[in-house]
């Protein structure tokens, strides 16, 4: 059994496309194992074109009370169908937009298959979001590296065998994010390079600020190594300061002639200690509300 596990919010003219190419993909690739499709309406019930899904025999709808956002909606639908699924069944999590292809589909599951892995993700090539998000995008790669020290190429779009699922889908780090915590918990897994689609139907409803938190929620899977980290840098950089105040002081240094440069460095050592600070809150309490 081969499982398509997508989270929707308002879209399901988009949707439905996706049912029908993935299925076409399946077929053509002459894979015969039966396909069925668990939709996690984030809507909370308030989407009433939800109810053409509801005759489609290879179609659950799973509505949770309330919104829970992208992420956790991806892992609601995983852990519940953690409890049925078989082990030797394949499940894959994707974007019901249709900007993770249905063609890529067959290659995730291709590459489940003959690698051997637990895990396979799809690991992005090309883009199509408008200039700003690119960059931005790239800027929180950067950020990323810099804070947790591995480089973030893969999302939501992900294969993986059924019973790695059900052992790992319930660790506690799911909760903060699904695409990191996947890179998190280090299975054995492999890339598939694929680029990222356009959405079939609509405007995402993804605001900067939306994708802002989402780059927060991303790191709190790694927060002990990005802690770890930056206590190190922390570390060094008030080393470094107290040593040039102390030798400011006993007059080695001579002051005078380093005014400007003594000046600029107790206010970055300062500005970056603050930041420090703010930012250790932020994360600590970004974790907890999680």
């Amino acid at each position: 059994m081969i499982w398509i596990v997508s989270p929707m919010l308002h879209d399901t003219v988009s949707f439905l496309r996706l049912r029908t190419e993935v299925l076409a993909a399946i077929q053509a690739g002459d894979d015969r194992r039966p396909v069925r499709f668990l939709v996690v309406d984030d809507s909370a019930g308030t989407d009433p074109e939800v109810v053409q899904l509801r005759d489609l025999t290879d179609v659950s709808v799973l509505t949770p009370s309330f919104n829970l956002g992208h992420q956790r909606a991806i892992v609601y639908g995983l852990r519940y169908l953690s409890t049925s699924v078989d082990d030797e069944d394949m499940v894959v999590t994707m974007d019901s937009d249709g900007e993770d292809q249905p063609a890529d589909v067959v290659r995730l599951l291709t590459e489940l298959t003959e690698s051997g892995a637990a895990l396979v993700l799809a690991e992005r090539t090309k883009r199509s979001e408008p200039l700003l998000f690119r960059v931005l995008y790239i800027m929180f790669r950067i950020f990323f590296r810099l804070l947790a020290g591995i480089t973030v190429l893969s999302g939501n779009f992900a294969a993986q065998r059924a019973d790695s699922l059900k052992a790992t889908i319930n660790h506690p780090s799911f909760d903060l994010c699904y695409s990191s915590t996947l890179l998190a918990l280090r299975r054995s897994s492999t890339t598939v390079p694929c680029a990222r689609g356009r959405r079939f139907a609509g405007r995402s409803r993804m605001s900067t600020s939306a994708l802002i938190v989402h780059g927060i929620r991303m790191l709190l899977p790694f927060s002990e190594r990005i802690t770890a980290r930056m206590l190190v840098v922390a570390a060094v950089s008030f080393t470094t300061l107290a040593t040039t105040i102390a030798l400011a002081a006993t007059g080695v240094v001579d002051y005078g002639a380093t005014t400007a440069a003594f000046n600029l460095m107790l206010a970055a050592g300062g500005a970056f200690i603050i930041s420090f600070t703010a930012f250790l809150v932020l994360f600590s309490g970004l974790r907890q509300a999680a």
